[in-house]
């Protein structure tokens, strides 16, 4: 039963769902403008800025047709679609950007997020909240049962207790599909050429296939809740609204956690800077002179290590 307790409760996440996009924003801030902010502008950039930051464009949207007051033919034609694209971006970089990994990503990604917008335009329907009061937010139900509970029910002879959102679970399960193949294709990769790899793949895989097995672990629990036949869910605050919350935030303690040689290595191979390239001129020199210096008695390399002295202190003088 729809109750004020459920609206008060789906309200109060969609706030603190949309205030954490806002705190990961702002603790990006920083690396965005050391790493993000300098490079050129290319595909690449203009990909990694709409997949990191595509969550903080659609929240006052989102906040104002779920919290504010509308009118129902407002709400009507209100909804959204969660995006899985830069879990595709990643794999496919890995996997050198291979035009049949691509192909494949591309049409999981297509089916999940058609599978989306079916679910949020076709299978859910506002919240009969109109019939009592003319304005309210824009709040979807599922009246579709879960399948599992269904079938457990007639097993059972037993009619089921309320409206199951299973369709929103589907998300979940999509999603988690989506998830593993990415690993799959990552794993292989890795398998294939794990000797030719250098810091920067083996920090990836470190810390990239953490990043995939927490959203498919997150993505699991999802699904466990929504066909459990000891719960009733509605379809209004569901924990698919954090699917576009937990990678940029996995993505921020993945920066923060980078090893600092790690960084340093991405940057002068992205734009070394002028210091950057004196010092490989300096270590380049110094190895020189000591390859020439081998070739050299003991008494010429004490008569240069002096005359270099004393040339030294002439030239301070």
């Amino acid at each position: 039963m729809l109750t004020n307790q459920a609206i008060s409760s789906c309200l109060y996440v969609l706030l603190a769902s949309h205030w954490c996009i806002l705190m990961i924003s702002l603790l990006d801030v920083v690396c965005f403008y050391d790493w993000i902010y300098p490079a050129p502008w290319n595909s690449v950039k203009a990909a990694y800025l709409f997949c990191r930051y595509y969550p903080l464009a659609i929240a006052p949207f989102h906040l104002w047709g779920s919290v504010g007051n509308h009118e129902e033919r407002v709400c009507e034609s209100y909804y959204h679609v969660i995006f899985a694209f830069i879990l595709m971006l990643r794999t496919y970089a890995f996997s050198g950007r291979k035009t049949r990994i691509l192909v494949v990503l591309s049409i999981a990604y297509l089916g999940l997020v058609g599978v989306i917008i079916w679910v949020l335009s076709k299978e859910l329907s506002l919240a009969p909240l109109f019939f009592l009061i003319k304005r309210n937010a824009c709040l979807a139900i599922s009246d579709e049962p879960n399948i599992a509970v269904l079938v457990a029910s007639t097993l059972r002879g037993k009619t089921l207790p309320a409206p199951i959102a299973y369709h929103v679970g589907m998300i979940s399960e999509l999603a988690a599909f989506f998830d593993c193949l990415n690993i799959l294709v990552v794993l292989w990769y890795w398998v294939r050429g794990r000797d030719t790899f250098g810091p920067l793949g083996k920090s990836f895989l470190k810390q990239g296939l953490l990043v995939y097995v927490i959203m498919i672990a997150l993505n699991t629990l999802a699904i466990c809740a929504f066909l459990s036949s000891y719960l009733v869910h509605h379809g209004l605050a569901s924990s698919s609204v954090f699917a576009y919350i937990l990678p940029s935030a996995l993505v921020i303690r993945f920066l923060s956690h980078l090893p600092h040689s790690l960084l340093l290595m991405l940057r002068r191979t992205a734009s070394p800077t002028e210091t950057t390239l004196r010092l490989e001129y300096s270590h380049m020199i110094n190895d020189v002179l000591e390859m020439i210096a081998v070739d050299r008695c003991p008494e010429e390399l004490s008569e240069g290590f002096t005359l270099s002295i004393s040339t030294d202190a002439e030239a301070q003088h």
